[in-house]
């Protein structure tokens, strides 16, 4: 019988993680993380990891398990995902419930995407980051775009690690027009959405940045910072931290930083909308709030039938 894997997609800061926690809660369920941010230790608040309470309350998967100098790529998310299902499954008969806004995460786990872990090409990463100090990063994303279109749309071209290491790829003879491979999972899927009018979201992005702030996330990146990371590392290139080390550094106000901070996490949520379509009809969208009830009896009677 295939396994029922329970998914939760949507833009960042919609209310995702909260669905998660109440639909865990009702049906035995352990969340399984398909945040790219999310797995970096000591990056809490800028990561926007659930609260410790709810740690405590549900089992979660795939958070805090690298830290911010070390390389998360799909191949792993892939390996650690699969086997948090297969545990969560077949291992204490509990609800796998695959919950994240990482596009690319979720739909080559729930596709079935065969990716391997190539080793990244060092000396050609170094000359390409040598490039970008001398010619500005927009250089070498308009030389991305010529190369690898498709690849260029996913990614913000003002993400230094991406694009060098998209371009990397793709000069290395990987290009994201080259699908990969594809075995279909075993798994009875429903995946549900939560979206909101943009307008709407925008303003509950600024609102969460404005609470993150409150939180302590200045704080948290100074401690970054002492502890020897800094924005060279692949963590530390994520929406915020740049902005934030900027201000610590004396280059930035605080007022600036977090403009610059709302405005990308904007951006960030309109190229979410590139993998989760509202017209994509493998998904059931909810408007935020999701109708709690309503929701349980969809999964009740989705859990009742065989897979």
């Amino acid at each position: 019988m295939a396994t029922k894997l329970l998914v939760i997609v949507g833009a960042t800061a919609v209310g995702k993680s909260a669905l998660g926690m109440e639909l865990a809660r009702a049906f035995d369920g352990e969340i399984v993380s398909a945040d790219s941010r999310q797995v970096y230790r000591m990056m809490d608040i800028g990561a926007a990891k659930p609260p410790l309470a709810d740690l405590a309350a549900v089992p979660h998967h795939l958070i805090d398990i690298i830290n911010p100098d070390e390389v998360y790529s799909l191949a792993l998310f892939l390996r650690d995902a699969r086997d948090a299902i297969h545990n969560i499954k077949d291992g204490r008969q509990r609800l796998p419930i695959l919950v994240g806004g990482t596009g690319q995460y979720m739909w080559a786990l729930l596709e079935g995407w065969q990716v391997s872990a190539s080793k990244p090409n060092a000396k050609l990463r170094a000359a390409l980051e040598a490039r970008a100090a001398v010619e500005g990063l927009q250089s070498l994303y308009a030389e991305l775009e010529r190369i690898d279109p498709q690849a260029a749309q996913r990614i913000d071209a003002k993400n230094a690690r991406r694009v060098v290491r998209a371009l990397e790829v793709a000069l290395s003879g990987g290009r994201a027009a080259d699908r990969p491979r594809k075995i279909a999972p075993d798994y009875d899927t429903l995946i549900l959405g939560v979206k909101m009018e943009r307008a709407a979201l925008y303003r509950r992005i600024d609102e969460r940045v404005d609470e993150q702030i409150a939180a302590g996330w200045v704080d948290e990146t100074r401690a970054l910072l002492a502890a020897g990371y800094h924005a060279g590392h692949s963590a530390l290139s994520g929406l915020g931290y740049g902005e934030l080390m900027a201000h610590i550094g004396g280059t930035l106000s605080l007022a600036d930083a977090v403009e610059r901070i709302k405005f990308r996490t904007h951006r960030y949520a309109r190229q979410q909308h590139n993998w989760f379509r509202w017209d994509d009809e493998r998904i059931r969208w909810l408007d935020a709030p999701p109708p709690l009830e309503r929701v349980k009896r969809d999964v009740a009677e989705w859990l009742a039938r065989d897979g």
